[in-house]
């Protein structure tokens, strides 16, 4: 009996994962909302890549209603850190359709970035494995997603949570390495999340003002504080400097015409008008600092810009690096 993935979310990561798994012929349903849902069973999902576009017709649906789960299906979870507790609520106690279990004794992946999704996932679910994915996906129109990397699509770090080994992830490491993923099977996946946020720390400075020289200082001293954070809190991030590069894999990205490159997942929540996951990211940081008794100022002051500006509905570009380093003097 051949699995069947049930994404969970349709931005850039969950909807690319659902082609790949298509395109690769392995069973999958996408779960999208809203315009980008319309636009899928109309016309299917535009995977624009470097040198063609693909038309990519998949199974879709807008909520656990319109899925029918068996014990053969694997969730994956793709949605934001922000909108992760909501989701694991809405499925967990779904019924199974070939058995008397529930959605929440099947295995489910978690590929958010920050610590807190595989905890939450826990509460719930009994088989949780965390994914960290890189990607240089966008998403911003309904019905489309840009894809500069090609033929792989992305690289991925996989492992069973709580860390430890488990034969069974070697399966889902097959059906994404068959989907076009480069995929490192890992027994400390957590080490790993951990490792992703000290980069993830930086989204939020894309919708800042300022030069790449102020960019580039600005996300040293956000990673510094979030290593002196995970250092008080006994949190060892996995590899050296260049860890989530790649590995043993080389993702290349090509220009896609018509697609401007370089905007990080913040910036295209912010531009489709939803929220973003600083809180989940900066937020985090800020919550190690606060519990282990380490200054985070700078963390704590891009969480408070943005968070106040998303409030207000201001546009990206609002603030300025400036006003980041200007919290502490001297920097």
């Amino acid at each position: 009996m051949s699995r069947r993935y049930v994404v969970i979310g349709a931005g850039a990561v969950g909807a690319l994962l659902a082609a790949q798994f298509e395109l690769a012929g392995i069973p999958a349903v996408l779960v999208a909302r809203g315009p980008h849902l319309t636009a899928i069973r109309a016309g299917g999902l535009r995977v624009r890549r470097p040198h063609a576009t693909q038309t990519v017709r998949l199974d879709a649906a807008g909520g656990p209603a319109e899925v029918r789960l068996s014990t053969r299906d694997v969730l994956v979870l793709a949605t934001k850190a922000q909108d992760v507790e909501g989701a694991l609520a809405q499925w967990a106690w779904q019924p199974l359709a070939d058995s008397d279990g529930l959605a929440a004794d099947l295995p489910i992946l978690t590929v958010q970035n920050g610590l807190v999704a595989e905890e939450l996932a826990l509460r719930r679910f009994a088989r949780v494995y965390g994914v960290t994915i890189g990607i240089a996906a966008s998403y911003l129109t309904p019905g489309e997603v840009v894809s500069p990397s090609y033929p792989l699509i992305g690289v991925a770090w996989l492992g069973r949570y709580p860390d430890r080994a488990d034969p069974d992830q070697e399966e889902y490491v097959r059906d994404l390495t068959q989907a076009g993923y480069g995929v490192h099977s890992v027994r400390d996946i957590s080490a790993w999340k951990a490792r992703k946020l000290l980069g993830n720390v930086r989204n939020g400075l894309d919708l800042l003002d300022g030069t790449p020289e102020e960019k580039a200082r600005a996300a040293e001293l956000l990673a510094a504080e979030a290593t002196a954070a995970y250092a008080a809190a006994g949190i060892v991030p996995a590899g050296g400097a260049d860890a989530l590069r790649g590995g043993r894999f080389r993702l290349t990205v090509e220009p896609v015409p018509g697609h401007t490159p370089g905007r990080a997942s913040t910036w295209q929540s912010v531009a489709r008008g939803v929220s973003s996951e600083v809180d989940h990211l900066n937020g985090e940081i800020v919550r190690l600092g606060r519990r282990y008794g380490v200054p985070t100022p700078l963390n704590e002051r891009l969480q408070r810009l943005l968070g106040a500006q998303a409030v207000a509905g201001d546009p990206p570009g609002t603030h300025r690096v400036a006003d980041l380093l200007g919290v502490n003097a001297g920097v």
